[in-house]
């Protein structure tokens, strides 16, 4: 399980990612799951990221879709759901 949280997603501004910001996602995300993917499953995922509040799990599984959908954004977006997917997974390693 990974937590994440869409009201609260850091982007780098740039590609040398000197400068970011803090951007609340949620609903443009769960929207863009809800009207461009398909399948049962991807519907609930849109739903549990819209009803989210703050730092929501995630099974790996819901990650993986996660991360399926993502690849059809911008460079920054894949990078701001990875740093934070990336980011726990390093912590794991270091336990």
């Amino acid at each position: 399980m990974k937590k994440i949280n869409f009201e609260e997603m850091e982007f780098f501004l740039n590609i040398e990612k000197t400068q970011k910001r803090t951007q609340d996602v949620k609903s443009q995300f769960a929207n863009a799951i809800y009207v461009s993917a398909t399948g049962i499953e991807m519907h609930a995922l849109a739903m549990k990221i819209y009803n989210s509040k703050g730092a929501t799990e995630f099974t790996d599984k819901e990650c993986s879709m996660i991360q399926q959908v993502t690849n059809q954004f911008t460079p920054m977006f894949i990078d701001a759901i990875n740093n934070v997917l990336d980011k726990q997974d390093n912590n794991k390693n270091e336990k």
